[in-house]
């Protein structure tokens, strides 16, 4: 068996609360497995735990930017028997089995230009790491769009406000809540295609974007499909990925672009 596709016992490092059912896990590496672990922006981890005998894995986006300790954000699905392991009694110290990355959503840190991620609920996990990413190049802006349902449910929010205080010229952070309402009307409400289609009319200027990352539930990359061809990345060139929790379908993004599909747990 490959390094690549074989489990690695690995230690957590850190567990760190987000909200009241999410948490970000991170491992330290072994200097024999640093090369194997090295992954790209966007790329996930499969983990794997053996419980009254019977096997489980699960697949977790990394949401550490390239070039640190792999870290994966995770969302407690209701009797989910990983994911409540990993939010609520998994501690640093703890040894879990983990698969090197893998993936083909992903962010090359040279490309610069203008980036625009969409990003709804946990699917903010490997928008995180894509955006944190190429901030560190500094031929490219970031213009982010994230939706939730209220602050109290924000994954990484001070992660996020530190990211926009360090890059404050190069990141627009917008932040969308669906059960909290804003100050902006255009602010308040679930993060859809319908929404989705006002935002790049009004708020972001998406005929200037160079490439385009979208990662949520379905209704979030299940519509946007007529935002593109409306208003968005119309011109030559532009590139847009999206992940989501749907299977694969035809329509999302642009003629040039690829739509990424990868179920969330």
């Amino acid at each position: 068996m490959s390094t690549r596709t074989a489990f690695h016992t690995l230690t957590v490092r850190d567990v760190e609360p987000l909200t009241e059912d999410a948490a970000a896990v991170t491992f330290d590496l072994p200097a024999d497995l640093r090369a194997a672990f090295d992954f790209a922006a966007g790329q996930s981890l499969t983990l794997r735990r053996v419980v009254d005998g019977v096997e489980h894995r699960r697949t977790y986006s990394i949401c550490a930017p390239v070039g640190s300790p792999p870290r994966i954000g995770v969302r407690e699905v209701p009797d989910g028997l990983f994911s409540s392991w990993l939010v609520h009694e998994v501690r640093p110290g703890d040894r879990v089995e983990v698969q090197a990355p893998s993936g083909s959503f992903r962010a090359d840190p040279a490309v610069g230009g203008r980036h625009l991620c969409i990003a709804a609920g946990s699917g903010i996990t490997p928008v995180l790491s894509i955006a944190s990413t190429l901030l560190g190049n500094p031929d490219a802006r970031v213009t982010l769009l994230y939706g939730n349902r209220t602050t109290g449910s924000v994954m990484f929010a001070e992660e996020l406000a530190d990211l926009k205080d360090a890059h404050h010229d190069r990141l627009d952070l917008v932040h969308v809540l669906s059960r909290e309402p804003r100050d902006v009307d255009l602010f308040s409400g679930r993060l859809d295609g319908d929404r989705l289609r006002d935002l790049l009319t009004l708020v972001v200027p998406v005929r200037d974007m160079d490439h385009v990352w979208l990662c949520g539930p379905s209704a979030c990359c299940r519509r946007p499909g007529p935002c593109w061809r409306s208003s968005a990345c119309r011109r030559s060139g532009c590139t847009s990925s999206c992940s989501g929790s749907t299977s694969r379908r035809p329509g999302c993004g642009t003629p040039t672009g690829r739509w990424r599909a990868r179920r969330a747990r």
